[in-house]
């Protein structure tokens, strides 16, 4: 059988880890919530495909639900979740780490909520907590951001407080 390109929902992975073969930034190997394993790639439209002729991983990804993620702010690569049920599991494992710990001084007046999930393609990677004019980033999943990443995310927050503030 000839491979196809499958969408591979988010909510169908359990756990990333970095591709063994440099194929760039974006690819992945994933655990399924199922079980099962199988290498990911990025896409800009939200979610990650898979290149696969395994008749059963083709079979459960085209027949599992799709649940969108709630995203309030996106910019490239970067995007910011609000914490539902589903970012319990994460914020539950990442007590067990030790994160790079960023802290900087916001203007009061943003609309941000006081507490989110900092994704990097698509991954959950830390928190973002907010107490009156101090914004907390806490990145737990280190293997997947460098420091240059993280001060871009920075400065994308950066900016949507700025904006809101001029309005």
């Amino acid at each position: 059988m000839k491979s196809i390109e499958v969408i591979v929902p988010r909510n169908l992975i359990k756990k990333f880890y970095l591709h063994p073969e440099p194929y760039g930034d974006g690819a992945y190997v994933v655990d399924l919530i199922n079980g099962m394993f199988t290498d990911v790639f990025y896409r800009e439209m939200g979610d990650f495909v898979t290149i696969t002729n395994d008749k059963v991983i083709i079979s459960y990804l085209k027949t599992s639900y799709v649940k969108p993620k709630n995203y309030f702010l996106r910019n490239g690569v970067f995007s910011y979740l609000e914490i539902e049920n589903d970012e319990l599991n994460f914020i539950e494992e990442w007590k067990k780490m030790s994160p790079i710990h960023i802290q900087m001084d916001i203007t009061e007046g943003h609309n941000l909520p006081p507490e989110f999930i900092f994704c990097f393609y698509w991954i959950e990677v830390g928190k973002v907590s907010i107490e009156t004019n101090r914004l907390t980033l806490d990145i737990y999943m280190k293997e997947f951001i460098q420091m240059i990443d993280i001060g871009i995310a920075l400065d994308i927050l950066q900016d949507s407080i700025n904006q809101v503030n001029s309005q």
